[in-house]
């Protein structure tokens, strides 16, 4: 291994360090929020954002809904300007949003989301959950007591200003902008911190199987061993193996990213494929990992050689030939933990919107499938 590996290795073990627990019990806040997504369910992917690291990088642990608002705004520049994200950070949500439905963005421990079908929203110990409640019956939110929890649903008559309809958030909404009724169902567990908007009238259903999920199914999932290898990701982004072979099949890629992907071929199908990035500390640089996770280790074995020359060798994107290292990244170490392949690598300036970029783009030429036809 050389030095730059070695030491890219050694930095990633730092940053990304996971708490030791009890067997089965979630170590993590991304870990907890897989709960909400049942390992048999057809979801193509979740976002999450870790807020309580995020404060607490950016010196701002103290930092409420409540603070005055030049220190909120100054934590949430702080945010936009060093971090990045799979889901947009909440900056529309101060100082308006506060106001009517007390809290935001500087509240939460953490956040997640299933685009386009319910996010779900973890609230620090400090927050009390009876000005939203109040909030949420002014706009004529009807309260339905069920297990673990109040589901609200929303009055289709209730006019509610775009700026504050909670179908603003993570792709939600599904009725444009302007004033429309509110059609995003409101879930709040018992414990008071947690929340679930939900497109779809399932807020109650997905509190209660959240509640109910057995830790131990969740972490052997596809999603949760992906996890579990991202240690505590600032940010993180999981997708389905099905969707994440179907768009960065190798059929997708053109002119050198083509030629450099059949150079390696074939490349194996895989069940899940995890991105995210940690630090150690406020004054470290990121480390960005990708987490392939096979359905046998020895498909992750395989593919070792051939995705990590697809980093050190290969280009960005299709249409402009430029290696990873000049325009994203370059690998810091590549290995193999059981059926789980991974590739730590390290931004360009230390920006870690190189690494997160990726869930983005279509197709990602380390990451390529063969055809479904193809697959082994």
């Amino acid at each position: 291994m050389s030095r730059r590996r070695l030491l890219g290795a050694v930095l990633a073990a730092l940053a990304l360090a996971v708490p030791v627990t009890a067997e089965g019990e979630p170590s993590t806040p991304l870990q907890q929020a897989l709960a909400f997504v049942p390992p048999t369910a057809d979801v193509a992917g979740l976002d999450f954002v870790d807020w309580a690291q995020l404060k607490q990088l950016h010196g701002a642990a103290d930092v409420t809904g409540t603070s005055p608002l030049p220190e909120r705004q100054r934590l949430l520049l702080d945010v936009g300007r060093w971090e990045a994200a799979p889901m947009p950070f909440g900056f529309d949500r101060t100082p308006r949003w506060a106001e009517t439905w007390g809290w935001d963005s500087t509240d939460l421990e953490w956040e997640a989301r299933v685009y386009g079908r319910f996010a779900v929203m973890r609230f620090g110990e400090h927050w009390d959950a009876q000005p939203f409640r109040v909030a949420l019956a002014g706009f004529g939110y009807l309260a339905e007591i069920i297990d673990g929890g109040t589901v609200y649903h929303p009055d289709p008559a209730a006019e509610v200003p775009w700026q504050r309809r909670f179908a603003n958030m993570h792709g939600l909404d599904i009725h444009g902008r302007g004033i429309t009724e509110p059609m995003v169902q409101v879930a709040l567990a018992n414990d008071g911190r947690t929340v679930v908007f939900s497109r779809v009238p399932a807020a109650g259903e997905r509190l209660r199987e959240a509640l109910d999920a057995d830790p131990a199914l969740v972490a052997t999932s596809a999603f949760g061993r992906a996890a579990a290898a991202l240690g505590r990701p600032v940010a993180a982004s999981i997708h389905a193996g099905r969707v994440a072979c179907s768009e960065h099949t190798v059929d997708r890629l053109e002119s050198y990213a083509r030629a450099a992907a059949m150079s390696v071929a074939p490349l194996h199908r895989y069940d899940a494929l995890g991105t995210g990035y940690s630090r150690s500390d406020a004054s470290s640089p990121p480390v960005g990992r990708f987490v392939f996770v096979y359905p046998r280790a020895e498909q992750a074995r395989d593919d070792l050689a051939g995705r990590a020359t697809l980093i050190e060798e290969g280009y960005a994107f299709n249409d402009e030939v430029r290696r990873y290292e000049d325009a994203a990244f370059s690998l810091s170490d590549a290995r193999v933990l059981d059926s789980r392949l991974i590739l730590d690598v390290s931004p360009v300036g230390g920006a870690p919107i190189h690494v997160m970029r990726h869930t983005m783009i279509r197709p990602i030429l380390f990451a390529t499938c063969p055809p479904a036809a193809a697959a082994a």
